[in-house]
């Protein structure tokens, strides 16, 4: 199992993100959360941002398709997009495999 993570500049593209992650079978789940504060180097400059934190539970043969799913549907120029492995229980790791095949 893998979980992702990617931040977005408004709550209206968070939950448009993760609607369209689950729809397409991307993610079992998305949680958001709300209300972050980032700070970070752009062009040379530092800047500051409100941002949305989307968690993304999914498996690690959709990374492919989700990366070149936000080349297009991502509001950023450069999208973060952190990976990393979890174990978790067995009852959760067969729901998001269910989730992801459409089982």
């Amino acid at each position: 199992m893998i979980v992702a993570m990617t931040t977005i500049d408004s709550e209206e593209s968070a939950k448009r993100l993760a609607r369209v992650l689950v729809e397409k079978r991307l993610a079992a789940c998305v949680s958001i959360a709300p209300n972050l504060s980032s700070v970070y180097w752009w062009n040379g400059a530092i800047e500051t941002a409100a941002e949305w934190l989307l968690i993304i539970k999914t498996a690690a043969e959709k990374i492919p398709v989700i990366e070149e799913f936000f080349k297009t549907a991502h509001t950023y120029e450069l999208p973060e997009l952190i990976f990393s492995e979890f174990e978790s229980s067995v009852r959760y790791g067969d729901w998001i495999s269910d989730s992801l095949n459409g089982s």
